[in-house]
């Protein structure tokens, strides 16, 4: 675990260089966090084991070396890895701590923020881990640098720092074209304060180079747009989430580009424009996607299934991430959209045309969901044999068959004592968790799960099995606080000793998501 990249004078001076703007005329103050107790419950789904030691977990992804199966986790104490190729006892191989990752003036004692979604090189062994604002309690007057970690990871057991490419973004990023480059998103801290993704060529990735490119610009200078997170379908089609819907790219091959008319080459820097748009208020009312996916090519049996009306590839599934309700009942939602009518640049008006919902569901009115002072989103998901495994916070994983994009329906559910879900993962038949509250575990769905699914009924959730399979812990859940330069749309973890009273302003409690 050593850092073997040499920090050049250059670099240093970087990172002393003066701190940005305040993002907010008032420092906004962390709301009174209250903490009901909520009663656990779980139906349909059953724990395999637990990763220990993964409190704070934010994301994970996974590496095959032979046949031993490798799982990166991504937390608020830098990365760790685990191989998990027995399921049900997996062995933590190392960890790469904030020590490790500190940089010049960094402060070892407050957390690593967020890398909300971990992209890894599977050829070459690489990690990438996004940096925010706020990571080790960086502070406005002072510099707080953003960018990317490049990891080498050739050896699981020994992971090591090859660089840290400071940039003007730091929230997410995500391979593109077979990891030889990096589209970065988040919010444009530079002078033109624009909602893009930053492109950084990691052919050698000890020497990343950022290109002068802006790819899908959202907004007008000044207006402080942002783009959220990146995810590529497996035909290749780079889909950008954000304010003002979802987007998608070709990054290679000869394409018809519809916003020029023109045929041309795609490039990771030069990308050609594909298809998508924004969702109508009434889905969405935010207007701001967090994530996408597209079920097409080898995927496609993953998604909803193909019909005359929704043929295959047509449908995106997106995230918004909105906090206005405690059941999610009216914003914070999956939204199921079709595709047609946006392949001919119509998504890249000055108004975004708006893509046709086909469906909307949300925990609201559902068994198992519990109102009140309580945070729910929805947030990532992952599909598998279409089903839908998807953390909505303080309302645990929802577990829905998509089989009818029109009606997806709960077969299985997930809500463990002190439960904060962020982000789950289909891996072989089992489903990882990331919880930033109990860490990360392993659950599998039990035969009901798929027994509701072909009968196409609604589970009714129970707290029966609770403490066999819920795992009543006693502890608290993370209390979260607005952003001071997301606001809601991506909460940041507030103080538990002082929740009710500290100043929250910008670069306080923790870390921005």
């Amino acid at each position: 675990m050593k850092v073997i990249a040499t920090l050049t004078a250059a670099a240093l001076l970087a990172f002393t260089t003066a701190g940005l703007a305040s993002a907010a005329a008032a420092e906004p103050k962390t709301p009174k966090v209250d903490k009901p107790r909520l009663t656990a419950a779980a139906k349909n789904v059953r724990l395999k084991a637990s990763l220990p030691g993964t409190n704070g977990a934010i994301s994970i992804a996974f590496a095959q070396y032979g046949p031993r199966d490798v799982a990166f986790v991504s937390a608020t104490d830098g990365l760790k890895t685990f191989d998990v190729t027995d399921l049900d006892q997996p062995k933590l191989l190392d960890h790469l701590t904030k020590q490790e990752m500190a940089l010049p003036g960094d402060d070892t004692t407050q957390i690593f923020w967020e890398n909300e979604d971990i992209n890894v090189d599977p050829k070459r062994k690489l990690a990438f881990l996004a940096r925010e604002t706020n990571s080790f309690g960086r502070k406005l007057p002072g510099d707080r640098p953003t960018g990317n970690y490049i990891v080498s990871a050739v050896d699981p057991a020994d992971l090591k720092v090859l660089s840290f490419h400071r940039q003007n973004t730091g929230h997410t990023s995500t391979c593109i074209n077979d990891c030889q480059f990096l589209w970065t998103a988040g919010l444009d801290r530079s002078d033109a304060k624009t909602g893009r993704i930053f492109v950084t060529d990691i052919r050698d990735p000890k020497t990343p180079q950022e290109l002068p490119v802006s790819i899908d610009v959202r907004g007008k200078a000044g207006e402080g747009k942002i783009t959220h997170d990146v995810q590529v379908d497996a035909q290749g089609i780079a889909w950008v989430a954000g304010d003002n819907g979802t987007r998608g790219y070709y990054t290679r091959g000869w394409h018809r580009d519809p916003l020029s008319g023109k045929y041309r080459e795609a490039k990771a820097w030069d990308p050609v424009a594909y298809a998508g748009g924004n969702v109508p208020k009434i889905d969405m009312p935010t207007s701001f996607t967090h994530n996408s996916m597209r079920p097409v090519g080898s995927t496609i049996d993953d998604g909803p299934r193909p019909t005359r009306d929704n043929p295959a590839g047509s449908l995106l599934l997106h995230t918004e991430e909105a906090f206005g309700s405690s059941t999610c009942k009216d914003q914070g939602r999956f939204v199921i959209s079709s595709l047609k009518g946006t392949h001919n640049g119509e998504g890249w008006a000055e108004t975004p045309a708006e893509m046709k919902t086909v469906g909307v569901w949300s925990p609201d009115d559902q068994e198992g969901t519990i109102p009140g002072d309580v945070t729910c989103s929805a947030h990532y998901f992952d599909v598998k044999k279409r089903i839908v495994a998807y953390s909505w916070y303080d309302q645990g994983t929802r577990f829905l068959d998509i089989s009818n994009p029109a009606k997806p329906i709960q077969i299985g559910y997930w809500r463990p004592d002190a439960a904060t879900s962020w982000a789950p993962y289909w891996h072989r038949n089992a489903v990882f968790i990331a919880d930033i509250s109990r860490g990360v575990e392993i659950v599998a769905l039990e035969q009901g799960a798929y027994e509701a699914q072909a009968s196409g009924t609604n589970v009714t959730l129970t707290t029966q099995y609770a403490k066999e399979l819920a795992r009543e812990s006693g502890r608290d859940r993370v209390p979260l606080a607005p952003n001071p330069f997301y606001g809601w749309a991506c909460p940041m973890i507030a103080s538990r000793d002082d929740a009710g009273s500290a100043d929250c302003g910008v670069g306080a409690c923790g870390a921005p998501c």
